[in-house]
């Protein structure tokens, strides 16, 4: 019975840490996708309007 227990556990924290990496994944990316974002903001204001940024 407790090897059983300590497969279920092993295979609970396997996926625990899974899930964990897919959500921080997922939240890094998006971070970057903000600071890209932030950064050509902050470029486009240092120019006159009408005026085009790759």
């Amino acid at each position: 019975m407790n090897f059983e227990a300590g497969i279920r556990f092993i295979v609970f924290l396997i996926i625990f840490g899974f899930t964990n990496y897919l959500m921080m994944l997922r939240r890094y990316e998006n971070e970057i996708k903000k600071k890209k974002f932030l950064q050509k903001e902050k470029i486009s204001r240092l120019y006159p309007k009408g005026t085009f940024i790759f």
